[in-house]
């Protein structure tokens, strides 16, 4: 498979003193063998701004952390809004890192839906005050307490998860 067209590109990259360093690289077009469609090349070294690579995207994140946008986009000699977007994706990249935390404390709440024996059992997070999940019950009260006697070791018991 050859590559269809190409051209010359510039991304900044970290600086070097006080010059600004630009990376000149070229991009192909390759076109798919099997679909027959034309697409660019993926770099992994860009960020998601095609001007910028990715550890300068992150060197102005960090900058971010401890300055303002305006300020940085100053020093840098950016315009506000490609270093509020920089910053978001350096954000994102953080988040993404961390993870999502787990529970540290769970409520476990039943709450009747209508007349009769239908009912929905309700677990939240009491610290973030969000609700993890719900789940509906219709078996018998003692059946289903005896069912669901091991749930926090992991067993669902007569309930499903919604």
């Amino acid at each position: 498979m050859g590559w269809y067209d190409r051209t010359t590109r510039r991304a900044r990259d970290l600086s070097s003193g006080n010059t600004r360093v630009y990376l000149e690289f070229e991009v192909r077009r390759v076109q798919c063998p099997h679909c027959a469609k034309v697409m660019r090349e993926q770099l992994d070294f860009l960020a998601d701004n095609p001007f910028y690579t990715k550890r300068f995207a992150c060197f102005v994140g960090r900058r971010c952390r401890i300055s303002t946008i305006k300020d940085v986009a100053e020093e840098l000699n950016l315009h506000w809004e490609a270093v509020k977007t920089l910053e978001m994706q350096y954000m994102r990249a953080q988040l993404a890192k961390a993870g999502t935390p787990g529970p540290k404390a769970i409520g476990v709440d039943e709450i009747s839906i209508r007349k009769g024996h239908t009912y929905r059992i309700v677990v939240s997070d009491l610290v973030r005050h969000r609700p993890i999940g719900s789940a509906a019950r219709t078996a018998p009260r003692r059946a289903w307490r005896s069912s669901t006697s091991g749930w926090a070791t992991g067993r669902r018991g007569a309930f499903a998860w919604r």
